[in-house]
């Protein structure tokens, strides 16, 4: 009696592992929706429109930056790489500790080679938004 509830709580405990892994688990659409949004994100900066650009900011970034205008200031004093880079090229969307990151490798209007690290958010709706940016420069210019 015994071995078998403990093989049971086992298969239990083996069965959770799964299902949890499966709801943490990107899709190849996941990754398509996330690049997207950054993509599309660079490019409205591109184009100097920070309503649009604000438009893929979750929640939590509109709750530090309550209108365009003050995310404006921010990303054109502080994210000169992400607001006018001179090259941009995709990485990969990892998950780590239930965040999604994707990695962005960037030159910044200086030619400076620099790493963004783009946290996303999914919504409720299953869209993605970009809940952080972290700048760091890159430690090789091979981007």
């Amino acid at each position: 009696m015994l071995k078998i509830k403990i093989f049971s709580y086992f298969k239990i405990l083996i069965l959770s592992f799964f299902i949890q892994s499966g709801a943490n688990a990107l899709t190849a659409f996941d990754e398509e929706q996330i690049i997207s949004v950054v993509s599309s994100q660079l490019q409205a900066f591109q184009d100097d429109d920070f309503e649009k650009a604000y438009s893929y900011a979750s929640p939590t970034i509109k709750t530090i930056f309550p209108d365009y205008k003050k995310f404006r200031d921010m990303v054109v004093g502080q994210y000169q790489a992400v607001y006018r880079p001179k090259s941009i090229n995709f990485g990969s969307v990892t998950t780590q500790g239930g965040t999604t990151f994707l990695e962005v490798y960037l030159v910044d209007p200086d030619g400076i080679f620099v790493t963004a690290i783009y946290t996303m958010q999914q919504q409720e709706d299953n869209s993605w938004l970009i809940n952080g940016c972290f700048l760091n420069q890159a430690k090789s210019d091979q981007i």
